[in-house]
């Protein structure tokens, strides 16, 4: 929604800006008091819901925030790393987050990554960084990193293979001599 306030009074400003601090300040305090360190926000429709003053006392406090993470990243973080997504802030409890050894932001020429480790529950789920000199390498890692997951997982659903040695004749017919 744009609002627009009209003031006409430096004490009008002054008041404003004293109501402004102390609701971010209310708002934050459940953060700060469950002893989190790194702080992920979802992209959505209010972009204007983290604003310079709230990440100025969230860096104060020692408190990493990771701005516009993406939606269909939530579920992936969460499994991760043990948190439960939080949409209130006074839902803010210890509990409810999840723990990593490091958090590291670097960037890079397609913009910033964030690394995450020593996560406890390590081995549930990775993530894959695929780069390449153009976009075309790129999606032909991708497509080979799909197919050999996919072998995997056909080996996972069916706990057998044969062993043997494989001799190409032509381009669309394989025969395997079982040994």
């Amino acid at each position: 929604m744009e609002n627009s306030v009209v003031v006409d009074d430096y004490q009008q400003i002054d008041r404003l800006l004293k109501e402004e601090r102390k609701y971010i300040l209310k708002l934050l305090k459940p953060i700060i008091k469950s002893g989190c360190n790194v702080l992920l926000i979802q992209k959505s429709i209010l972009r204007d819901a983290v604003n310079d003053l709230s990440l100025h006392y969230l860096a104060k406090k020692g408190i990493m925030v990771i701005k516009d993470i993406e939606r269909t990243d939530v579920e992936f973080i969460c499994n991760s790393l043990g948190c439960v997504p939080i949409a209130d802030s006074d839902a803010f409890v210890a509990s409810k987050l999840g723990s990593a050894e490091s958090v590291e932001e670097a960037g890079s020429a397609g913009g910033k990554v964030v690394k995450v480790t020593g996560v406890k529950n390590g081995g549930k789920q990775i993530s894959i960084l695929v780069k390449g000199s153009n976009r075309l390498v790129v999606d032909e890692a991708e497509r080979s990193i799909h197919d050999a997951l996919c072998v995997i997982r056909c080996l996972i659903k069916q706990k057998f293979f044969l062993p043997g040695k494989c001799n190409v004749i032509t381009r669309k017919q394989i025969i395997l001599e079982v040994s």
